[in-house]
């Protein structure tokens, strides 16, 4: 009787295994060329705004032109990762730093003079914000695949949710391309929350160190004296 129950189990589990080995391979398929990758698509563009020369000529910002670069930040909601550089070869060193003035006050980063554009009019200076966006993948298209899905491949859209999450979360789209200058550096990382206090300044009081051993040998002494 017993044998004839092995004799079962091992003609039910033999086609049991042969399935499962079915699954399991080593040569993998490459995708087709033609199928979509899930990838966030980044670009750097430039957003213009034209300050003309004032009335009087002077360097300075006036309170007109201050408003209306006030207006123009707002309009495209200016702030972090946005570079401002500013294109004006004709027009005073004075006025480039008050317009440069005006950015710092603000908040925001200034990176210099630069042609990068058509050049602006006598007396004027162009401002252009310099920002990087992300297009993020379109996820959801369960296409069918090209490669051989025979062999249980990983299907070609798998990840896409988390990298279209990574495009929309990050902070800086530039970041995806190159990475802040820090890299990975684990100093820079443990420095962003936490700084250790500076050494207390040296009073010019002798300072007394005692090691192990002299504390036992203290401990022995007036163990001794009682």
């Amino acid at each position: 009787m017993n044998k004839f129950l092995h004799r079962c189990k091992i003609t039910i589990l033999a086609p049991c295994l042969l399935a499962l080995g079915a699954c399991y391979h080593t040569n993998v398929a490459e995708p087709s060329l033609k199928e979509p990758v899930a990838r966030n698509s980044v670009q750097m563009v430039r957003l213009p705004h034209e300050i003309t020369a004032e009335d009087d000529r002077t360097d300075s910002l006036s309170r007109m032109t201050m408003t209306t670069l006030a207006g123009f930040f707002a309009s495209i909601e200016v702030g972090y990762a946005d570079v401002i550089m500013l294109d004006g070869p004709d027009v005073s060193d004075g006025r480039i730093a008050a317009i440069a003035s005006y950015v710092n006050q603000q908040g925001l980063i200034y990176a210099g003079t630069s042609p990068l554009g058509a050049k602006p009019k006598a007396g004027s200076v162009v401002l252009y914000v310099e920002r990087y966006i992300v297009a993020t993948p379109t996820c959801g298209e369960w296409l069918p695949e090209l490669n051989n899905s025979s062999r249980n491949n990983d299907s070609a859209f798998h990840g896409c949710a988390s990298t279209a999450n990574l495009g929309l979360m990050i902070a800086n789209p530039r970041d995806l391309i190159s990475g802040q200058n820090s890299g990975t550096s684990t100093a820079a990382a443990v420095g962003a929350l936490y700084t250790p206090k500076a050494a207390a300044p040296a009073t010019g009081a002798p300072e007394l160190t005692l090691s192990v051993g002299d504390l036992q040998a203290m401990a022995n002494a007036q163990s001794a004296a009682k």
